[in-house]
């Protein structure tokens, strides 16, 4: 497997979330939600997210699209991956 030999290494990763994290996790598994509804489904201020959301676009991991509305931008997304995949085979070594 995969993930196996990182499974460790990806719980103790897992337990504290900074929001902007959260957000970005939230939104893949639903991107449906903007800043408004985002905010009331993790219990978070609208502000907060909003700025979240804003980071993360400008950051290129989501793509603004209108007004409150967000896609995922899944090119940067995967290159993303990559990198924190390689930071944990670093760490694994």
């Amino acid at each position: 497997m995969l993930l196996g030999r990182y499974a460790s290494i990806l719980i103790n990763m897992s337990e504290d979330y900074s929001l902007r994290d959260t957000v970005f996790r939230e939104f893949l598994k639903n991107p449906a939600l903007g800043p408004a509804e985002m905010a009331t489904k993790i219990s978070a201020k609208y502000n907060s997210v909003k700025a979240a959301y804003a980071k993360l676009a400008e950051d290129g991991l989501l793509q603004r699209t209108g007004r409150g509305n967000y896609e995922p931008n899944f090119g940067l997304i995967t290159i993303y991956i990559l990198d924190r995949l390689e930071k944990l085979e670093k760490v694994a070594k």
